[in-house]
């Protein structure tokens, strides 16, 4: 490979094709190898795009090793940027190398076993891996991988994608994979470490924006059962005279009628006096079991409602006492 400013341009160029390469893997509509391959390439991108950055900042020699040419590893160039930039400033990449880490566990699990299918939780870290490149590669080489593709990250579906916080809590006491366990560990070791960004990439269930779901929410998720609720304005087009749609959240089952009814099944002796009116009140604080509806949406002065989950049921019920 030859010296200069081109080994850096050269290595940039072959980690954008191979990170662009695992983003069409990824969103082909039928493909059966499609996270072993996808995190192959991602990997691949960010080792490249790793062993550019000790090229340009920290010193040439050490992208090699040994008295052959070989390159250095994945980890050992990861570990190398985590150094300095950690000392730059301190724990800047500490969820992006956990993150890169966790990748390359269940790369090196996948190319020599085949173990528990992971879609879900795979889709979260490599969407995470994707958008932390591309921060990386803006800030570190003045480059916008987005600029001359115009390149929408990490995919249109056709149905919602998943909430994380509710899948980790879900798969984390269902997992039989040692690989849950890690991801939920390596939150929370970032999350004790005061470091809130995430891992993982994060979704509002209804409007399918990118969110920072941090540590501590997804902590708080799993260990109490916390609800959380992320939302955000979203434009989902790159042209600025489209048109606003608002896009209105799902709407739970349950009428306060509904609810009542449920209850007098479950427990005939409950009475609707100022204990139930307490664990209501308690009730409507949490936005994953009930939500507040205008009659009229465009006026903010309109009569309110509330509507309810079946989940609310439980939660009434365990609060109540006879």
């Amino acid at each position: 490979m030859a010296r200069g400013k081109s080994v850096t341009k050269q290595l940039l160029d072959a980690s954008v094709a191979a990170l662009f390469a695992g983003i069409e893997i990824h969103n082909k509509p039928h493909i059966a190898y499609r996270y072993s391959s996808c995190v192959i390439l991602i990997i691949n991108a960010w080792e490249l795009a790793l062993k550019a950055f000790v090229y340009k900042y920290i010193d040439k020699k050490k992208i090699f090793e040994g008295t052959k040419g070989y390159t250095i590893s994945f980890t050992k160039a990861a570990d190398l940027v985590r150094i300095h930039l950690n000392t730059i400033k301190s724990n800047s990449f500490e969820a992006v190398f956990n993150n890169l880490m966790l990748l390359n566990e269940y790369r090196c699990k996948d190319i020599h076993f085949v173990g528990q299918k992971l879609d879900a939780l795979m889709f979260m870290l490599i969407s995470k891996a994707v958008l932390n490149y591309d921060n990386f590669i803006k800030t570190h080489f003045n480059k916008d991988i987005t600029k001359d593709d115009n390149l929408i990250i990490l995919p249109i579906g056709l149905k919602l994608p998943l909430n994380p916080i509710e899948y980790l809590k879900q798969e984390y006491k269902l997992a039989q994979d040692d690989f849950v366990s890690h991801v939920i560990q390596n939150i929370k070791e970032l999350n004790a470490a005061n470091i809130q960004e995430s891992i993982v990439v994060g979704f509002d269930i209804f409007t399918a924006s990118v969110k920072k779901a941090t540590n501590a929410d997804i902590v708080a998720a799993i260990d109490s059962g916390a609800a959380v609720k992320i939302t955000k304005n979203v434009r989902v087009t790159n042209d600025p005279n489209a048109p606003v749609m608002r896009i209105e959240p799902d709407i739970p089952p349950l009428t306060n009628a509904d609810l009542r009814m449920k209850l007098k099944e479950c427990n005939p002796e409950i009475k609707f006096g100022t204990q139930f009116n307490s664990i209501i009140r308690e009730l409507k604080k949490n936005p994953a079991l009930c939500r507040e509806r205008l009659l009229n949406p465009k006026k903010k002065d309109s009569t309110k409602t509330w509507f309810y989950t079946e989940d609310a049921v439980d939660f009434v019920l365990e609060k109540y006492k006879v």
